[in-house]
């Protein structure tokens, strides 16, 4: 399938050191990914996806899913309101049956689902379930009624072969790591079923068991082929060879993610494009993780004071210096660490009960290429509560909303970069205090973002993102690192942020809110191995922000000896 990009309104969003919050809605929301999926082939040129209580339609021809069904009624809808008769929600398995109903006293075209050990059929002509079969007897009806050598009590997926089997037609019959084949002109499984996928089904990607599946109705890149649904993936099987294929004619592996390669059929497509892109670019990927799982670290809030102090109150040794708080109970996580990228994982506790965070980020960086993505969550403002494990982008914004998308990253009131501007990571002492496997990356580097490595957004809605390096000449802040302005700040929308207008002034002021006076237990920010207040470190950052107030939007950039500004973010 092809990759194409959801709409999305516009929104606020966070960053992984400063944090904008806001409710975000989607104007033409698609299924949310959340559940199980159900794909199901109708005879109209259309898909039918079933997840929950909601449906989906995909057209077939235009290969992407519908936006309304024409008559200004908008996906996805509601099984109740739309399937008259049939289970409402949770259905396990469906299939357009190839048919009669067996026995030969009804002559239509009818569809099955399956729920549980229950089965209902669907009279596709009337568009409605049948309340009773021709016997008068009641639907929903036992598996075991009408379906001989299936199992009772649960079926997967069901699929209709679309070649005949030895001059037969069947259908497949799925569940956990078994299949049955079924004879559809005698309507019966075939003896000696059930069979294991494993060894019967050639480069099976999905051999403990799958959720849907589904014949394509015309040929793929020359041949017959079918694909198979688990979770949030899929493969595709080539009917021809009898062989599951690795990959697409277009380079596609599989198994694929659905989001991103079934155009418009999730709400979160471009969420995870963006990721997609961001893994490419980085060569590593963000995976699930578990924010209070035991490889996280809590961030310490040494000698918080009051020790009861609830956020954003209290002083301590080493505050959230952006945010300007003692957040007891934050959580971090380097998440993935390599010798050319790694992933972190930031969670604000922000004052919130025990499983619960207002604040989820992540940065994705690449230290050769210098590729960075930035992820932002906000679950404090959409009202979530951490249930003990975070998605990966690359699975969508989630439902309910969870991550935000790229657009509402770039338009936010605090993009990343009005901070983010003399590299990836801010290194500042409350994160830097953590020891460890979780250990911020950089932190013992004195030359942390310095000069001559790279640094670059991924993804359109970043392609306008610059960041500028600042130079004094003998000054000591740009002996160790760059000292960034970027063309986010200053313009209205986020004033005086970023490290050479806000962040240094803050590392080598005189005091510093929410923060314990200067000592040996809470050193100042900078420099490196100071404890207390100097005022040739203050100065030194004072002179980086006179000539970083110089720069202007537009306007070309100061090139003097006192003072000199360059862009240094590869597009």
């Amino acid at each position: 399938m092809r990759k194409s990009l959801s709409v999305w309104n516009v929104g606020l969003c966070g960053m992984f050191v400063v944090v904008g919050l806001a409710t975000t809605q989607n104007v033409c929301a698609q299924l949310s990914g959340s559940e199980k999926l159900i794909p199901l082939v109708w005879n109209n040129g259309k898909i039918y996806f079933f997840q929950g209580s909601d449906y989906a339609r995909y057209d077939i021809a235009q290969d992407t899913a519908d936006g309304n069904d024409g008559s200004g009624h908008s996906y996805p809808r509601s099984i109740r309101d739309n399937w008259p008769g049939l289970f409402t929600d949770s259905i396990d398995a469906a299939v357009f049956w190839p048919a009669p109903p067996p026995g030969g006293a009804e002559i239509k075209t009818v569809a099955y689902f399956f729920k549980g050990n229950q089965f209902m059929r669907y009279d596709v002509a009337a568009d409605r379930a049948d309340a009773a079969d021709g016997a008068g007897r009641p639907y929903p009806q036992p598996i075991s009624l009408k379906w001989p050598g299936i199992w009772a009590d649960r079926v997967d997926a069901i699929l209709v072969w679309p070649v005949p089997r030895n001059g037969r037609a069947v259908a497949y019959f799925f569940r956990d790591n078994q299949y049955i084949r079924f004879d559809i002109k005698h309507h019966r499984a075939d003896p000696g079923y059930p069979k294991p996928i494993a060894g019967n089904w050639p480069n099976f990607k999905f051999p403990d068991g799958i959720d849907g599946a589904i014949a394509w109705p015309t040929k793929i890149e020359g041949k017959s082929v079918v694909y198979f649904f688990k979770s949030d993936q899929y493969m595709r099987y080539d009917v021809d060879a009898d062989r599951a294929d690795d990959q697409s004619g277009g380079g596609l592996g599989y198994p694929a993610p659905v989001v991103g390669n079934w155009p418009g059929l999730f709400a979160d497509d471009a969420l995870a494009v963006y990721a997609k892109q961001c893994d490419q670019a980085t060569g590593v990927s963000v995976p699930d993780f578990d924010v209070d799982s035991h490889l996280g670290t809590t961030v310490p809030t040494d000698h918080l004071t009051p020790a009861n102090a609830i956020y954003p109150n209290g002083t301590c040794d080493r505050p959230n210096v952006l945010n300007e708080v003692c957040d007891h109970g934050s959580r971090f996580r380097v998440l993935v660490n390599t010798e050319q990228a790694y992933v972190v994982a930031h969670a604000r506790k922000m004052g919130l009960s025990q499983g619960q965070y207002g604040d989820v980020a992540i940065i994705q960086h690449n230290k050769v290429n210098g590729a960075t993505c930035f992820y932002q969550g906000a679950l404090e403002e959409f009202n979530l509560s951490h249930n003990g494990n975070v998605k990966a982008p690359s699975k969508g914004v989630g439902n309910p909303v969870f991550w935000m998308t790229p657009s509402q990253i770039s338009n936010s009131k605090f993009p990343c970069a009005s901070c983010h501007d003399n590299g990836p990571i801010i290194r500042s002492p409350y994160l830097a205090q953590i020891i460890g496997a979780n250990q911020l990356p950089g932190s013992g580097d004195v030359t942390f973002n310095s000069d001559g490595q790279p640094y670059s957004f991924v993804g359109a809605d970043f392609a306008s993102w610059k960041a500028y390096k600042v130079e004094v000449p003998d000054n000591q802040c740009n002996g160790c690192h760059r000292m960034g302005v970027n063309n986010l700040s200053n313009t209205g929308i986020v004033p005086n942020h970023g490290t050479a207008v806000d962040l240094g002034i803050k590392a080598t002021a005189v005091s510093q809110k929410s923060k314990h006076p200067h000592s040996t237990t809470s050193p100042i920010w900078m420099l490196p191995g100071q404890d207390t207040f100097q005022q040739a470190t203050a100065d030194a950052a004072f002179a980086i922000k006179q000539c970083a107030d110089q720069f202007r939007l537009g306007a070309p950039l100061p090139n003097s000896a006192s003072c000199k500004i360059t862009q240094f973010t590869k597009p």
